[in-house]
């Protein structure tokens, strides 16, 4: 999670830099990365899109959402793919069958090479998919607003992450408070252990 969100980090102030120089042809390569198309550019410039969406998650939401999707790391989606996000993939084969599926359904729990993957792949979830934009745009407004980005904050903005709707942000909430996660937004996570303070 640390890992994934230095790597967001500097792809924003990659892009900071580019846009500030007004070297705006320089984006491609996070044009892709972030998943950005013509409709995107439509009503807002590619380094608008890409502020948005180059971001960081805060550590206290990942966890809270892993500890739900995975039963804190028990699931079978857990154990055998390396799932800790129930994210879910539409192409045969692509991951693991739901036990209780409907037959008239084709989804599979995605499958992973190790836990980093599902991590990274979570994180660009959030911030890429249409569903989370409400996630992004809050998360927006708190750094223009000069405010930290908590968890507790954005998961106002995973109505759709789950079939419960805001009732899953709610418990994603009371996950949070519950077990003090809160406190791991406030920590300066880039720092590795044995490096100087």
């Amino acid at each position: 999670m640390v890992e994934v969100n230095k790597e967001l980090a500097a792809d924003r102030e990659q892009i900071k830099s580019f846009c500030n120089a007004d070297e705006a042809d320089n984006l491609d390569q996070f044009l892709t990365k972030f998943r950005v198309d013509d409709a995107d550019l439509e009503q807002e410039s590619a380094c608008e899109v890409l502020l948005r969406r180059a971001d960081i998650v805060p550590a206290s939401l990942a966890i809270a959402q892993a500890a739900n999707e995975s039963a804190w790391g028990t699931s079978r989606f857990a154990k055998l793919g390396n799932n800790f996000f129930g994210q879910w993939c539409f192409s045969k084969g692509c991951g693991i069958v739901p036990k209780s599926r409907d037959t008239d359904k084709n989804h599979e729990v995605a499958d992973f090479r190790s836990p980093a993957d599902s991590v990274e792949s979570y994180m660009l979830n959030l911030n890429t998919h249409d569903a989370y934009k409400p996630l992004r745009n809050i998360r927006q407004s708190l750094r223009e607003d000069d405010k930290a980005v908590t968890g507790v904050a954005l998961s106002y903005g995973l109505g759709k992450y789950s079939e419960r709707g805001d009732e899953y942000g709610k418990e994603i909430r009371e996950m949070i408070s519950f077990n003090k996660l809160a406190v791991l937004d406030k920590l300066d996570l880039s720092k590795q252990e044995g490096e100087d303070n």
